[in-house]
């Protein structure tokens, strides 16, 4: 059965749908929406849409994250509206994401509010660019995949004998080893210690020594820059020689791209699942891997 590969509106999510339309070799449109004066969103389908069986929905719920969520719920129901029943959502980066438990009591638990009502509005199956946790994508009801970036990234990274992949603590500790096994490198972590005397909190790689090596850290989200550029900071005080990142979702809020690069970072490399909102990293489109995934599993 073809799918019809359906850009859900916004910069990211119709490059990404075209990208991944043209790896698929499958059929391309998009979704027109607009903004009423009220700030109420507006969604149309293109008319082809509804001679396809099987429809393929590319939505990025990158800034401002609200409105997108508005959209493709209003995309989701308006396709079960049409008769087409089969339905594939994916979500380049999905928001919302960091809030999967319930932290402090009475908190809503955000990723699994939004996986409900994605669900419940049509979605048969879900593709997500490298949820911030896996396990979190039970909440959707039914398939769900995580698709890692990392591995189809290393092919575009420069890497020597002595480069080395670092996760900034031990949340991304499997997504540095991930992309470490592609490169064909060793792989570590940073962890937290503290002076007994001075009380001074420090960072340095559990086992692997970094002097005079070059390094590349790696992390899902880059929101304000603050977690890379601490890792860049001690990493950059260890002695390593040269410091790379490679991030799935590069949001870049605020000074976080001029921060990122006092910290003495040489490049940054995302993934297109965002629109960055500062700063110029090195972006790898990523869609061929989801046109992998996707291959694999229908």
């Amino acid at each position: 059965m073809q799918c019809l590969v359906l850009g859900g509106g916004g910069w990211v999510s119709d490059n990404f749908a075209f990208s991944l339309a043209r790896a698929l070799n499958a059929p391309f449109s998009t979704v027109y929406t607009k903004v009423f004066p009220d700030g109420e969103s507006y969604v149309r389908l293109p008319g082809e849409a509804s001679s396809f069986e099987s429809v393929c929905l590319v939505k990025s719920l990158d800034y401002p994250q609200d409105k997108g969520v508005a959209e493709l719920i209003l995309e989701l129901d308006a396709l079960r509206e049409k008769g087409i029943r089969d339905v594939t959502l994916i979500v380049p980066y999905m928001a919302y994401a960091r809030q999967d438990r319930e932290f402090l009591e009475g908190e809503a638990v955000s990723i699994r509010a939004l996986l409900r009502i994605l669900r419940a509005a049509g979605a048969q199956r879900l593709y997500v660019v490298e949820v911030h946790k896996a396990e979190s994508l039970k909440y959707f009801g039914g398939e769900a995949v995580n698709v890692s970036p990392y591995e189809y990234m290393a092919k575009f990274l420069e890497v020597d004998d002595d480069t080395v992949v670092i996760a900034p603590d031990i949340g991304a500790y499997g997504r540095a080893e991930r992309l470490a096994k592609a490169l064909g490198v060793e792989f570590d972590y940073l962890v937290k210690t503290r002076d007994r005397v001075t009380g001074e909190v420090s960072y340095k790689p559990k086992e692997v020594n970094v002097e005079g090596r070059n390094v590349i850290i790696v992390d899902d989200i880059i929101s304000t820059g603050g977690t890379i550029a601490k890792s860049a900071g001690m990493l950059r005080a260890a002695g390593a020689r040269r410091i790379d990142v490679v991030a799935a979702h590069a949001l870049l809020v605020g000074d976080a791209w001029s921060r990122i690069m006092a910290s003495g970072v040489t490049r940054v490399y995302a993934a297109n699942t965002v629109k960055p909102q500062s700063g110029s990293p090195i972006i790898i489109d990523v869609a061929p891997t989801v046109a992998e995934a996707l291959g694999g599993n229908r």
